[in-house]
């Protein structure tokens, strides 16, 4: 009976954490989209993020096995300071403080770390997810970084393709008018 019930832990814990990763590049989507409900969405997250814990937890405090309630209800508490923090970082956002891309970021950067401590306090494979997710902020961080780039350039392009249109109008509208002697 113990090792099923391990191996049912296992199983929760790994459903648990693909979950939380294909949810958070989700939002990394609505986020790089700029999408209004991206900030809605990370929040959201928060209790998602937090009942998968729990449920984990719930299952691993099998009888017998030690933990008991207060594994469950340590992570409702981690849960909890990890969405008060980041409804601090929301209401910051709402003050003009900082952008909804950068709200977002710093939404996963939460959400990584919830995890990475949820990992080392409840289940280890909660640390690779922890890892992942800050791995997804890196790279989300480093294209939007990219992306500026891009449409900086984009912005140029445009810029030069009116500017010779413009010279090429003028060009055509006076022909002969160049000098050139044949």
């Amino acid at each position: 009976m113990r090792s099923a019930s391990k191996t049912t832990t296992l199983k929760v814990a790994t459903a648990a954490a693909v979950l939380m990763v294909i949810l958070a590049l989700i939002g990394v989507g609505l986020t790089m989209a700029n999408s209004s409900i991206s900030a809605t969405y990370w929040i959201s997250m928060v209790p998602i993020y937090g009942l998968l814990c729990v449920a984990t937890a719930w299952y691993r405090s099998v009888p017998g096995a030690g933990a008991g309630p207060s594994l469950v209800l340590r992570q409702v508490f981690h849960w909890l300071g990890i969405g008060g923090a980041l409804g601090l970082d929301f209401l910051f956002r709402t003050l003009g403080e900082e952008t909804d891309i950068a709200a977002g970021l710093n939404a996963l950067l939460l959400l990584a770390l919830g995890c990475y401590l949820a990992g080392v306090h409840l289940e280890r494979l909660f640390i690779v997810v922890g890892l992942l997710l800050t791995l997804i902020l890196f790279v989300v961080a480093k294209v939007q970084e990219y992306l500026w780039l891009v449409l900086v350039m984009g912005a140029v392009a445009i810029v030069a393709i009116i500017a010779l249109n413009r010279v090429l109008a003028r060009v055509r509208s006076h022909p002969g008018g160049s000098g050139s002697s044949g």
